[in-house]
């Protein structure tokens, strides 16, 4: 109460007007004494309103009491309201002033409560709209910064952080260029700065790991007095891995073409222009187009097959399939391959296993271009060993050989397209380079591994490990 400053302010001004008026009353009094103290009558009249002020000081009291409590009552709805008020700056707008009247404090009770909804209303909005803006930032897979103009960070998301390894950062106080370390990127930044126009470019970081990165730097106007620059990072190391890939297989398509088309080009003419070949040579011309001929529609299923693996379109059907007569069948068709070489082919495969949720179509491409490349690069005499296991959840096929093999520099880059170990042995083998990328393409499609062990003058032996079941949900 003490702290009641315009509740004592009325009180003491309202006690105030009450003395003066009492004092007043006496003075006037004793001047009429003094001035007609001889008179009977003037001392009646003195005395009789000696007795009026006499009657007047209680009155005072009771109406100063009287006051106090109207005073109080009026000025608690104030003191109420004022309440509130501050709860309002502190951002609190839940409590309403509970006032019921007709006149000015009522008015001003039912403003002050349409002001809190409004408040709270527009708070409730602002608190919407970062949380929206924080999930927004939080998941974005490119990276943001934003810095003001001296370059200290203000924000910054949790895919800028993964992306340049930050683990910590206090906003407002570290520069950008104490937790990145790219001087063309500060580079960047400084001239946007400069000029106050938005800048496109490109740039490399090796840490954490060699990325290439896309950069957005634009001007923006931060709040009413600041000003900043806005960054955006998108990772563009795989899009440009892949148009590297793409500018690659073309021009590996372009030769591998080429180069068939060459001879049979140069052979035909030969035929067409020298009449004087014996009819030796004319069988042995034509059988070398041939050749090339057949090199060159093995190549172009080879590139369709691929393309129809690689396209995300495909819907690939998988039934539950009992692979073992495949498998013997695919089999026995090679081992007719095997004997023109005296190589020893061995199936090692149990009477019972389980069925396997499978495409037999791309079941058979697999073991066909696997056990081609095992004949091609076995010598004669050698052997050629094909495996099949049921493991737990899961189907075991493992094809070894035991022929030239791959030296280990080469064993990750040998499912590659177009890749080979011996490019004039491969073409002279009538190889097209994209059998072992087709068969991790399948491998792939059902969900499986594949893995090589290899050893030059050995052999080589692939190990493919595929589910029973297809997953529902792929990945």
């Amino acid at each position: 109460m003490l702290k009641n400053s315009l509740f004592w302010k009325i009180f003491i001004s309202y006690a105030g007007l009450l003395c003066l008026c009492l004092a007043i009353a006496g003075y006037f009094v004793n001047k009429i004494i003094q001035e007609y103290s001889l008179s009977p009558l003037t001392r009646t009249m003195a005395y009789d309103m000696k007795t009026v002020i006499g009657h007047m000081l209680p009155a005072f009291v009771i109406t100063l009491v009287i006051g106090f409590v109207l005073i109080r009552i009026n000025t608690s709805s104030f003191l109420h309201i004022t309440h509130i008020a501050k709860n309002f700056a502190r951002g609190n707008f839940a409590q309403k002033a509970e006032i019921v009247s007709s006149d000015e404090i009522g008015d001003l009770a039912t403003a002050i409560n349409a002001m809190g909804a409004e408040l709270q209303s527009r708070k409730q909005t602002i608190v919407d709209d970062k949380n929206k803006l924080d999930a927004i930032m939080a998941h974005m897979n490119d990276a943001v910064i934003t810095t003001d103009l001296q370059e200290r960070i203000i924000l910054i998301n949790n895919a800028a952080k993964t992306m340049f390894d930050i683990s910590t950062v206090v906003l407002h106080r570290d520069y950008l260029w104490e937790k990145i370390r790219n001087e063309k990127l500060h580079r960047l930044v400084r001239e946007t700065i400069k000029t106050q126009t938005a800048r496109v470019s490109e740039t490399e970081i090796s840490a954490p790991e060699k990325k290439l990165l896309h950069i957005h730097l634009s001007p923006i106007q931060v709040d009413k007095e600041n000003q900043g620059i806005l960054l955006v990072f998108h990772d563009i190391t795989e899009l440009r891995k892949l148009e590297n890939t793409r500018r690659e297989f073309v021009a590996n398509v372009s030769h591998e073409l080429r180069t068939p088309l060459a001879s049979i080009k140069g052979y035909v003419e030969t035929l067409l222009e020298n009449n004087s070949l014996r009819q030796e040579e004319i069988h042995e011309f034509l059988h070398i187009i041939m050749k090339h001929s057949q090199r060159l529609d093995n190549l172009i299923k080879d590139i369709l097959e691929l393309s129809r693996l690689d396209s995300h379109d495909l819907k690939t059907e998988f039934t539950m399939l009992d692979i073992h007569p495949c498998i013997e069948n695919i089999f026995s068709q090679y081992q007719e391959h095997g004997i023109r070489k005296n190589q020893a082919l061995e199936l090692d495969i149990p009477q019972q296993l389980p069925l396997i949720e499978t495409n037999e179509y791309l079941l058979r491409q697999l073991l066909t271009n696997l056990l081609d490349n095992a004949i091609k690069y076995t010598a004669e005499g050698g052997k050629i060993h094909l495996k099949v296991t049921a493991f737990n959840t899961s189907l075991c096929l493992e094809i070894s050989d035991t022929g030239i093999g791959i030296p280990q520099e080469h064993i990750p880059r040998i499912f590659e397209r177009f890749y080979r170990v011996d490019l004039a042995r491969s073409r002279e083998m009538g190889g097209t380079g994209l059998g072992l990328s087709i068969v991790k393409h399948i491998v792939l499609l059902h969900h499986g591994h594949i893995q090589v062990e290899s050893a030059v003058n050995i052999g080589t032996k692939f190990l493919i490990t595929i589910p029973q079941q297809q997953s529902k949900h792929p990945a």
